[in-house]
């Protein structure tokens, strides 16, 4: 039995304590064992950071150069804007008729 417990015990590489080696997260200080989770952890928080908060709206480049520009880039976020506002109002009259 004694034994068996060992094959399953892996040093934390950030405590130095020996922990369960079957978990994906060192029983005393909370930290990753394995180096494929923390990397799949990293290119997921990437990859969140990336995306947008809501919506992404239209940039046009060089947009900060050309007053032309930034006004169709402006009038065209406006009309993203708008059409968000009217698909939530629509959504909550729908929501609030009595079923």
């Amino acid at each position: 039995m004694q034994k068996e417990q060992h094959i399953n015990q892996k040093k934390c590489e950030h405590c130095d304590r020996w922990t369960d080696g079957t978990k994906a997260f060192c029983f005393y200080c909370g930290e990753m064992l394995d180096y494929s989770h923390r990397k799949n952890l990293f290119e997921l928080e990437q990859k969140w950071q990336k995306q947008p908060l809501f919506m992404n709206f239209v940039k046009i480049k060089n947009a900060d150069k050309s007053i032309f520009l930034f006004a169709i880039e402006k009038l065209i976020q406006g009309g993203q804007a708008i059409i968000i506002g009217i698909i939530a109002l629509v959504t909550f009259i729908l929501l609030a008729l009595p079923g």
